[in-house]
């Protein structure tokens, strides 16, 4: 994960929910700081049985999401809540390591919003991928 040198906020995310779902809790925590500074009210899960408890408690504006997870892994998580008449809108942005072409299309069949590489995306540019598919779920 490339590092940020300072505190950028980004107009649109103040107040909104994000679902983290990362098993790996030193990123999870530089994730949640950077959430919490934006404003983000934020929600965690460290595995999927986890996360889908918590998504039909809390209903986030947004999901990030590991594929490689212990227990349900994350392509088979975003399956189930694209099923679920109560999450299937919830926006998912897939936060991974894994980043062969067969990955990424996996994710975008499964209707994933985005693709992050986890090695290459800083997270100032998970910041801006959260308020730009916020943004275009506003305009839908």
């Amino acid at each position: 994960m490339a590092s940020d040198d300072k505190q950028k906020t980004i107009d649109g995310l103040s107040k909104k929910r994000v679902l983290l779902v990362e098993d790996d809790v030193f990123l999870s925590d530089i994730i949640a700081r950077k959430l919490v500074a934006q404003g983000c009210v934020f929600l965690y899960a460290q595995d999927g049985e986890k996360a889908l408890l918590l998504v039909e408690r809390e209903v986030p504006d947004i999901i990030l999401l590991d594929i490689l997870l212990p227990g349900i892994n994350g392509f088979d998580l975003l399956k189930k809540f694209k099923e679920n008449p109560k999450t299937k809108d919830i926006p998912v942005i897939i936060l991974s390591n894994l980043s062969q072409p067969s990955d990424i299309e996996k994710g975008k069949s499964l209707k994933a919003a985005r693709f992050l590489i986890k090695a290459t995306t800083s997270t100032d540019g998970i910041m801006l991928k959260l308020k730009e598919v916020l943004e275009e779920k506003k305009k839908s």
